[in-house]
C-alpha cells in the first residue's frame, strides 16, 4: 500500500529534525491515503463487478437490477453496437453516478456491495479477522471518523483551543493502516468466494 510509504518517510527524518519541526502531518497524510485506499478499492471492485454482470441473462442481484439510471443512458445503452460498447457505457455511468459518493465507513461499503449480490460483509470478514463484525464495523468507522476529522478539520482538539491538534503517533497509524489493508484483502476474498460473475 503506497501510503505506507508515507510512514517511512516519518521514520527516515523523525529523529533527525529539531522540535521546531513536526512531522505529525505526514502521519496525518498517511492516515488519510489509507483511507482513500480502501475507498478506491469498494469503487473498483464494484465498477468491475457491475459490468460484469452487464453480460448475464439471469441471476443479477436485485440491488444491481435496482441501479438508477437516466433514461439517456438507457437510450445510449439500447444504441451501442456491441457488448463491449455496452460495458465501456456501463462503466461510465457507474463511474458518474458514484463519482460523488465515498465508500469508507462500514454501511456505505455495505451498501457498495449490495450491487455485487454480497450480503453479510461483515460476518465474513470478521471470521477472517477473528473479530466480531461488530468490532470490525465498530474499529472501521472510528478509523474513518478519524480521516474525516483530518481531512475536513484540520485534525484540531477544539476542547484545546483554536489550532491545537488531536494527538497522533506511529504506532497509531500503523495500527490503523494495518487494520485496513487486512480489511481490503478480507473483503476481496469474500468477494471472489460470492460473485459467480
Amino acid at each position: 500500500m503506497s501510503a505506507r510509504q508515507l510512514g517511512v518517510i516519518f521514520e527516515a527524518f523523525h529523529e533527525k529534525v529539531t522540535e521546531a519541526i513536526s512531522l505529525d502531518e505526514v502521519l496525518r497524510a498517511e492516515f488519510v491515503l489509507a483511507v482513500s485506499a480502501l475507498d478506491c478499492y469498494v469503487h473498483d471492485v464494484v465498477r468491475i463487478g457491475m459490468t460484469r454482470a452487464l453480460a448475464l441473462s439471469s441471476g443479477e442481484p436485485n440491488a444491481y437490477l435496482n441501479f438508477g439510471v437516466s433514461i439517456q443512458f438507457a437510450k445510449r445503452l439500447l444504441r451501442a453496437s456491441s457488448a463491449r460498447d455496452r460495458v465501456s457505457l456501463l462503466d461510465q455511468e457507474v463511474r458518474r453516478l458514484h463519482g460523488f459518493r465515498t465508500f469508507q465507513n462500514a454501511e456505505s461499503i455495505s451498501q457498495a456491495l449490495s450491487l455485487l449480490g454480497i450480503r453479510g460483509i461483515w460476518d465474513n470478514v470478521g471470521l477472517s479477522l477473528g473479530m466480531p463484525s461488530r468490532d470490525v464495523k465498530t474499529t472501521l468507522d472510528l478509523i474513518v471518523d478519524r480521516r474525516n476529522k483530518i481531512a475536513h478539520e484540520g485534525d484540531i482538539d477544539p476542547s484545546l483551543g483554536i489550532g491545537s491538534k488531536y494527538p497522533i503517533d506511529l504506532p497509531t497509524v500503523r495500527q490503523s493502516v494495518s487494520f485496513l489493508e487486512s480489511l481490503v484483502k478480507s473483503i476481496h476474498r469474500a468477494i471472489v468466494a460470492e460473485v459467480t460473475f
